[in-house]
């Protein structure tokens, strides 16, 4: 019985990567699957291992920011970036959505530049940019690296050609 369970879940595992696969083979798709992933409601937990499907291992992920006038970044591996979402911030609801991006793609590497709009569970919202630098990889996309930072004024502050689709 043990083991009829256990194919039973990775079965059932197999078949929801295979329902998602189609977001490898698009740039555009696996960018919004990110935003997709970490949007949650109330109460729902976000599912790391997915989310970890969609990058390499080896990525990267930097916040650049400003505090008391000075530019600062914080970088993160894979693990410790993924740590970060099992936090109660995400617990208590969060949503994110692109906006508009800008798509440059040669030779199997790619790079977004996106607006995007996040709102967290007490109702601070807030716009950003993403830069998302991707590989083609084992007949798939990968996302390699994300940089991102948050307009201290809003929408206004994202330049125009980065709010268009």
């Amino acid at each position: 019985m043990t083991r009829f369970i256990l194919f039973l879940l990775l079965f059932c595992a197999h078949l929801s990567f295979a329902q998602k696969k189609n977001v490898f083979q698009d740039v555009l798709s696996i960018v919004k699957e990110t935003q997709k992933v970490i949007s949650v409601k109330k109460g729902e937990k976000i599912d790391t291992t997915y989310f970890k499907t969609l990058f390499l291992p080896t990525a990267r992920f930097t916040v650049v920011g400003e505090e008391n006038g000075k530019r600062l970044h914080e970088t993160m591996n894979l693990e410790a970036f993924t740590a970060t979402l099992t936090d109660e911030y995400y617990s208590k609801g969060y949503f994110e959505i692109g906006k508009g991006q800008i798509i440059e793609e040669y030779n199997g590497i790619a790079q977004v530049i996106q607006s995007f709009y996040g709102k967290d569970s007490e109702g601070i919202e807030g716009w950003g940019l993403g830069s998302y630098q991707l590989i083609y990889s084992e007949g798939r996309w990968w996302i390699a690296n994300m940089i991102w930072t948050m307009s201290s004024s809003g929408k206004e502050g994202i330049p125009k050609k980065y709010l268009k689709n």
